[in-house]
């Protein structure tokens, strides 16, 4: 006999063999038993958590020679041939191949004819949400009054893309994404009745990579058995599925919450030198933090944990050094550098950049606010212009502090720095704050003057009030209002001695430098010929 596939040989034949739909397979059962049979079902939910096993066993069930019975034999010649495909009364349709109207035209003249060897006919369609409008349409009257002795089961990944028509004439059944642990649990007893070795941590691997479909865990399984034989060693599962080390990311983790970037990154280097995916890798990661978190903050995290008993033991003394908080803020960088690195060009840097950062940045949320000081003395002057220079930065980064008093003194001595940073961003807006001048503090308010009412105007643009504020902000660490007003003309910051009265510029000339830049704008003479 040819080989068949694990998860083909090992495919549920009777309810109870369906593993984590206990909710479908008890209700199916109950309505067979009281004869409470329902023409229509929808079975939605995720690959590989068994919709069309369930629809064959309901097939089997209704059509056994014993039945219809809750708990169909499996012996008998019609339940056989259920099983193995060959029932004339059983037919199984795949809609992303047949989703045209002429298919549904032809499925509905069959409906009419009554069974020829079962009880009932049985129509299984799969992935129905593939049918075309036409052929939906074609389908409705059939599905809402069918003959006598039909029952249709529809299966569905995409149950959002099924009109609501088709919907409401059928009974739905959500299925459920398995957990790793209901993967694992029946991964060990094929495993168990295929004679195979292989460790229970191995088991969990390969069911935390088949993300909630058995069907997939059970062709993971197939791979390790082709790779290693009957003796599957933990070794090889890691490198058929490209995954890291259970302690290799522990001890990321160890350095992370050491704060030792250098090591932390050594340990990815070395993840990279063996061909490891970064993607899998932040995957994994983030999958270690949570247990972390679950760690710090549960009393008896055991059941929630996807570990193995080695790798918890190994991740407690990890935990020393993480605090929950500090735990929480790196899985929230983490999963938000994940979808950065699905489009990334570089995926290593990222995750380079997202470890040190872990490393080398601040507590995040761990502080709360009442362990903010409330007086921070005024920065000096000095201190303003040359930030480099006098406290640490890093500490005055960590949040803006409006509750010490800054004069506009400072912030005039701060301007030179402000219209650099401001320009960091964009050239043109510092273009135009280089024509204001800080004129009034009041309130959290700075207010800034112009010579021109025509300046003033293209300055009071939201976005360009924005840049200015955002950059007192970074420089300051001040969160001030800005508002322009226009008055007597003001030295612009950085430029030379006043003009002479003879050279003054006409009106709207120091508009026009200020918005396309001094070396864009020229003044010609009519008068003289050129």
């Amino acid at each position: 006999m040819t080989y068949r596939a694990l998860y083909r040989a090992w495919r549920p034949q009777t309810f109870d063999e369906v593993m984590g739909q206990e909710h479908v397979s008890r209700t199916l059962k109950n309505a067979i038993a009281t004869d409470r049979l329902a023409h229509a079902y929808l079975f939605c939910g995720p690959r590989g958590t068994g919709k069309t096993s369930m629809a064959k066993i309901l097939a089997k069930a209704l059509n056994c020679e014993h039945g219809p019975t809750p708990e169909p034999c499996d012996r008998c010649s019609l339940c056989r041939r259920i099983r193995e495909g060959y029932c004339l009364d059983v037919l199984e349709m795949d809609a992303a191949s047949n989703r045209g109207i002429d298919e549904i035209r032809s499925l509905r003249d069959q409906v009419n004819l009554a069974p020829t060897e079962a009880r009932y006919k049985v129509y299984i369609i799969d992935e129905v949400h593939m049918l075309t409008a036409e052929a939906f349409n074609a389908f409705l009257k059939t599905l809402e009054e069918p003959p006598p002795r039909v029952v249709f089961i529809l299966a569905t990944t995409e149950p959002e893309r099924i009109p609501a028509t088709i919907l409401s004439r059928c009974q739905r059944f959500d299925f459920r994404r398995l957990t790793p642990e209901i993967i694992a649990q029946r991964l060990g007893q094929v495993a168990g009745a295929e004679g195979l070795t292989v460790e229970p941590r191995s088991l969990a691997l390969i069911a935390r990579a088949a993300e909630g479909s058995l069907r997939d865990a059970l062709g993971l399984l197939d791979q390790c058995i082709s790779f290693s034989g009957k003796t599957i060693r933990h070794a090889d599962v890691l490198e058929l599925l490209g995954a890291p080390p259970g302690e290799v990311l522990t001890a990321i983790v160890a350095a992370l919450g050491e704060r030792n970037a250098g090591r932390a990154l050594e340990l990815l280097d070395t993840l990279r030198a063996q061909g490891k995916d970064p993607r899998l890798i932040l995957k994994d990661l983030i999958l270690w933090l949570r247990n972390l978190m679950l760690l710090k903050v549960c009393r008896e995290p055991g059941p929630l944990l996807s570990l193995s008993s080695e790798e918890v033991a190994e991740l407690k003394e990890a935990a020393a050094h993480w605090s929950a908080p500090r735990v929480m803020a790196a899985l929230k960088e983490l999963s938000e550098e994940e979808g950065a690195l699905r489009w990334t060009a570089q995926p290593w840097i990222v995750l380079e950049t997202a470890l040190a950062g872990l490393c080398l940045g601040e507590e995040g949320p761990a502080a709360s606010s009442e362990m903010q000081p409330e007086h921070v003395p005024a920065p000096a002057a000095d201190q303003l212009q040359n930030p480099k220079e006098g406290a640490p930065q890093p500490e005055a980064r960590a949040r803006p502090n409006n509750s010490f008093r800054v004069s506009l003194a400072q912030i005039k001595a701060a301007w030179p720095r402000i219209l650099e940073e401001i320009k960091g961003r964009s050239p043109a807006l510092e273009a135009v704050w280089r024509y204001g001048e800080p004129s009034a503090l009041s309130n959290n308010a700075l207010t800034v003057r112009f010579a021109a009412e025509g300046i003033k105007n293209v300055a009071a643009q939201p976005e360009k009030l924005r840049a200015l504020e955002e950059a007192l902000q970074e420089i300051l660490k001040l969160s001030l209002t800005v508002r322009v007003e226009a008055g007597p003309a003001p030295h612009p910051a950085g430029a030379g001695e006043s003009r002479p009265a003879e050279t003054q510029e006409p009106p709207g000339v120091r508009e026009a430098r200020a918005l396309f830049g001094p070396d864009k704008v020229v003044i010609r003479d009519k008068t003289k010929k050129e």
